[in-house]
């Protein structure tokens, strides 16, 4: 069960902590947290990071399950926060740009600009 304070945490008025979204007026943020964007993000991040405090769910968990904190890289990808629905959407999100600009961001390298 969700705690009412921790929600009041992630989703505010101003900023949805589980996408990183600034929400400046009252339509915005109507029609971001209606969005099936936002909502695929909350059940991954719930996913991740489940409320009772436990493990994150089984079915994420890599096939050999010898490391338990390890995710199976073809069922979700922590870095942009997305999940697939197969290994192929998988491996074209890993191929893709949005996937190296936040690895990039996370090795701490300035993403290009364009002209």
């Amino acid at each position: 069960m969700k705690s009412p304070d921790a929600e009041q945490e992630l989703f505010t008025e101003s900023y949805c902590r589980v996408c990183s979204a600034q929400l400046i007026s009252e339509s915005q943020r109507v029609a971001h947290y209606e969005s099936r964007k936002h909502a695929s993000k909350v059940r991954l991040y719930y996913m991740l990071h489940p409320v009772d405090g436990g493990c994150p769910a089984k079915k994420l968990r890599s096939e050999n399950g010898s490391d338990g904190s390890s995710v199976d890289k073809n069922k979700c990808c922590t870095l942009c926060n997305m999940s697939f629905t197969s290994a192929v959407v998988a491996d074209s999100h890993y191929q893709g740009k949005i996937h190296a600009k936040r690895l990039k961001l996370l090795l701490g390298e300035q993403p290009a600009l364009k002209a």
